[in-house]
């Protein structure tokens, strides 16, 4: 083989690796490994809070908090509380139904927001200056690891989000307002029959009604002396 020829095939062998390396390079480089996904998520020990939105249906007066906490550990954990990192306010978080904790299992999981799950529940967000498109900082509190901070998205429940729907705070149920009948309304204008009747007539007879008997014994005493007379003269 002549000299030109092994010089060629050299050059070929060490360039194809170096294309390779080359390739790589930018793959890793690439501006689509660089994306992160939407929801927010972090770990703390062996705690993994994931898959977190604040989601603010519009029009709606509350706020609720959708996530999944992981415990990757060998002992129950008890989540404590949710919170509005930089003023402190809690949620207001309620079990699933027939719980009386929201327990994140050694070695599974739990969820936060949707049917049949525990609830996270801000009320008046507004008050707390919760809004749609903001970054919210929350902190989950567990009995064992403590704080996990983060920040996640202020979601709507509609339009392109309407994905959220299914995981936003359930409505505030309004208690039933009792009507009143009207027998009852009756019955708060009536007095019992017979009341004012019986009332005027004891009024009528004290005040206009002499003792009967006065009259009569003078009358009678005035019959009796005249008779008197009568049979003295006779």
């Amino acid at each position: 083989m002549s000299s030109r020829l092994r010089r060629g095939v050299a050059a070929a062998f060490f360039a194809f690796p170096l294309f390779a390396l080359t390739a790589c390079g930018a793959g890793h480089d690439a501006g689509t490994n660089n994306i992160r996904p939407d929801n927010a998520s972090a770990q703390v020990d062996d705690i993994k809070v994931q898959s977190v939105n604040v989601i603010l249906p519009e029009g709606e007066d509350r706020a609720g908090v959708s996530a999944r906490l992981i415990n990757n550990g060998t002992e129950d954990q008890t989540l404590r509380a949710v919170a509005l990192a930089d003023s402190g306010q809690q949620l207001e978080l309620l079990p699933a139904e027939g719980e009386t904790s929201v327990t994140v299992p050694a070695g599974g999981s739990v969820a936060l927001g949707g049917e049949g799950n525990a609830t996270a529940v801000l009320d008046d967000p507004e008050g707390a200056e919760v809004r749609l498109g903001n970054a919210q900082r929350l902190v989950f509190v567990l009995s064992e690891t403590g704080e996990v901070s983060l920040s996640a998205r202020v979601v709507p429940a509609s339009g392109a989000f309407a994905y959220y729907e299914a995981w936003a705070p359930p409505p505030v149920e309004e208690e039933p307002v009792e009507e009143e009948s009207p027998a009852d309304e009756g019955a708060e204008g009536t007095e019992e029959p017979g009341q004012d009747a019986e009332a005027d007539t004891d009024q009528g007879t004290d005040e206009n009604v002499e003792d009967p008997q006065a009259p009569a014994d003078d009358e009678g005493e005035q019959g009796v002396e005249g008779e008197q007379g009568v049979d003295a003269q006779n």
